[in-house]
Order: C-alpha cells, then sequence, then structure tokens
C-alpha cells in the first residue's frame, strides 16, 4: 500500500541549530516514537528496533535509516527500510530548512510503500499515525532546541 506523508513544522531557532538538531544522533535517537533500539552503523546510517502500534496492529520491527544528500542547512533525504512481523516499509522523503528572524520553517514530504499487517489496517488509519508519529518527533526535537537554548536568549 502506499504511504504519502507531508506537512510543516515551525522551530523557534535559527536554522543552523535546526539543522544540527535533526542530524544528531542522540536527538534523532531520543526523539524516535517507539524506539527501543538506536545504533549508528556507519555515517549518517542507522539501525532502528521500534515498537509499533497502529489500530489493532502492533508488534517489533526493525528498519535501516539513512540520511543522504545533505545541502547543509537547507534540506537532506532520508532513506528507510525495514520491517518485521508485521510488514514491511520501503521509502523515502525530503526534509527542507527554511529560516528566517530566528525562526525555521521544517517542511517533510515522503512516499513509502507499506506491506504486512500494518497494511491492512488501511490507508486513513495507516496515514493518521504516520502524522501522529511525526508530530511527535517534531514536539519531542522542538524541546531539546529549547533545552540548549543560548544563555540570555529569551
Amino acid at each position: 500500500m502506499p504511504l504519502h506523508v507531508e506537512g510543516r513544522y515551525s522551530f523557534a531557532a535559527p536554522i543552523q541549530r535546526v539543522w544540527e538538531t535533526l542530524l544528531d544522533p542522540a536527538a534523532i535517537s531520543g526523539c524516535m516514537p517507539g524506539r527501543e533500539r538506536f545504533e549508528q552503523i556507519g555515517p549518517d546510517e542507522f539501525e532502528v528496533t521500534l515498537k509499533v502500534k497502529i489500530g489493532p496492529v502492533s508488534g517489533d520491527g526493525t528498519a535501516r535509516v539513512t540520511l543522504l544528500d545533505q545541502h547543509e542547512p537547507v534540506r537532506y533525504r532520508m532513506r528507510v527500510h525495514g520491517g518485521g512481523g508485521i510488514g514491511m516499509i520501503d521509502g523515502a522523503g525530503d526534509i527542507e530548512l527554511a529560516g528566517s528572524g530566528g525562526v525555521t520553517m521544517v517542511t517533510y514530504r515522503g512516499d513509502a510503500d507499506v506491506t504486512g499487517k500494518v497494511a491492512a489496517v488501511g490507508q486513513r488509519l495507516l496515514s493518521a499515525s504516520a502524522k501522529m508519529m511525526i508530530g511527535q518527533f517534531f514536539k519531542c526535537m522542538e524541546g531539546r532546541l529549547a533545552a540548549v537554548e543560548p544563555r540570555g536568549a529569551q
């Protein structure tokens, strides 16, 4: 089943700080919903084990995440491939950053092919769950950026 996601998220932080946070392995690991294991296996390449629950379907899966085509600090591409007992995912997405006046807008869009039990929950539930997980990730990243606010900044 094809899955398409897209959206925007605004951060009250300069573009370079947002870029560094979005590509920081510790931040990615700490903010990934359902993460059970996160291991860097190469430059800009990670193996992740997740516990996923989408509607009535739940289980563990392992995926390889690769960050590609990085053009600091404005865009990069993310490739995801993996699966487990609940199905498989193969996809890619683009992340673009635009900064102005200490605010950074992150725009994302991606497509994936999802198969197995998780695809059986239907397009609407799968899309809603993906959007919710992406929102949780960005909200967590926002907290990380706020926690490292430079001294004297209000």
